[in-house]
């Protein structure tokens, strides 16, 4: 060996087998990353192309380390290797990297690539040009990769996103033991001794099995994301769903709920029965002949908040159209609901700010268990109108002379 640096004296055979080997490498690499760019075009997470990312760096790392092995001057050596050491580091960030981001779903990892590419080319330029022999270089280099892949390693298995997610933390550790493997061996060669013994030919194979084992590793973790990301895409269309469906479903002012609902809650109810409330604004059109249609709306809003004060929580408000509300109260008898509306009447009858007094004319029916709903709703609706007929009646000067006419 020239200084450390130039092609060493070996047998052709034990030379040859060494760059066969590295040649295995080389075309594993160069699989796994087309693999991982065509996986990133069919499933786009963020991941996954960062993954892919490293797959190339690896595959121009190991044509760098295989284009040393042709190269006899020691300044061409030198080049090479710097590349390799470039690259080597770009694969191994980019791997802890992805590691990382894999726990961030739907996240985006931010990547400072001027910052990135500055030190890794300041590092791969000082260990390349500075180191005095390969053995020194390799030393540099497998401490470095050794040390970042076993930190990340310990990252992910201490915070599991799944239960996958441990493929991924032993792959990140046995590809990182594996370059640690190589730092007492080599440690002789910081202080200018020799390393306690040579590299053997068959490095590469163990370093390809590795690199095998690490995109498996990946692939399973990847299929757990995608089974998560979809679950998560689901959850967000079922809320999506029943946002628009209570949108569908609610009256937008008063925020009770429209006749669409109806049919569900009647069916609903039918089984144990349930109470069946008519309730229409009698002075509604003079509230908005004389104040605006503002305070109308202020009327309406009035209505549905004294009937949440006044109904339990498990009976179903509506907003039947206009002026006119339902209120579906299961399991509650006629006498109770009378007794509720009576208490309904008396807060409508004092003024708010902004509302005059309201009078209501109501409707009360009872709806038997296994009853028919529509027959409930008709009598409801009925005895509404016979009560709002009275009150006219009632409240006209002429009395029963109108009472004939109406």
């Amino acid at each position: 060996m020239n200084n450390g640096w130039g092609t060493d004296t070996v047998s052709s055979e034990v030379e040859l087998l060494a760059r066969w080997s590295l040649g295995v490498q080389l075309g594993t690499a160069t699989l796994l990353a087309a693999f991982f760019i065509a996986l990133m075009r069919t499933i786009r997470l963020q991941e996954i192309r960062i993954w892919a990312a490293a797959w190339i760096a690896d595959t121009a790392a190991i044509s760098s380390a295989f284009l040393a092995t042709a190269l006899s001057p020691p300044l061409a050596v030198r080049a090479a290797l710097s590349a390799y050491v470039g690259f080597k580091t770009a694969y191994v960030l980019l791997l802890v990297t992805g590691a990382r981001n894999h726990f961030r779903p739907g996240g985006v990892q931010t990547l400072r690539l001027r910052w990135i590419v500055a030190a890794v080319g300041a590092w791969s330029l000082a260990l390349g040009l500075l180191a005095p022999t390969r053995e020194f270089l390799q030393f540099g280099m497998s401490l470095m990769a050794g040390g970042f892949l076993t930190s990340g390693a310990v990252w992910v298995l201490r915070r599991r996103r799944v239960p996958r997610s441990r493929w991924l933390g032993t792959a990140l550790l046995a590809e990182g033991v594996l370059f640690l493997l190589y730092v007492p061996v080599l440690l002789p060669t910081v202080w200018g001794g020799t390393a306690l013994a040579r590299q053997t030919q068959y490095a590469p194979f163990l370093d390809a099995g590795a690199e095998l084992f690490m995109a498996l590793a990946i692939l399973v973790v990847i299929e757990g994301s995608s089974s998560q990301h979809l679950e998560h895409l689901n959850r967000e269309l079922l809320v999506s769903q029943e946002s628009l469906r209570q949108l569908v479903d609610l009256d937008p002012l008063t925020a009770l709920a429209n006749r669409r609902r109806l049919r569900d809650e009647m069916e609903r109810v039918r089984a144990a029965g349930a109470a069946v409330i008519f309730l229409d604004v009698d002075n509604f059109k003079d509230i908005n002949d004389r104040f605006g249609h503002i305070a109308g709306d202020a009327c309406l809003l009035r209505v549905a908040a004294a009937l949440r004060r006044t109904f339990r929580s498990d009976d179903t408000l509506f907003r039947f159209g206009g002026d006119e509300f339902l209120v579906i109260a299961p399991g509650l008898d006629p006498e109770a609901a009378g007794t509720r509306v009576e208490k309904l009447r008396a807060d409508l009858a004092l003024g708010e700010e902004g509302t005059p007094p309201c009078r209501i004319s109501v409707g009360i029916a009872s709806l038997a268990p296994r009853g028919e709903p529509e027959a409930a709703l008709r009598e409801a609706d009925d005895r509404m109108y016979l009560e709002k007929r009275r009150r006219k009646v009632e409240d006209h000067p002429r009395g029963a002379a109108y009472s004939a006419v109406v």
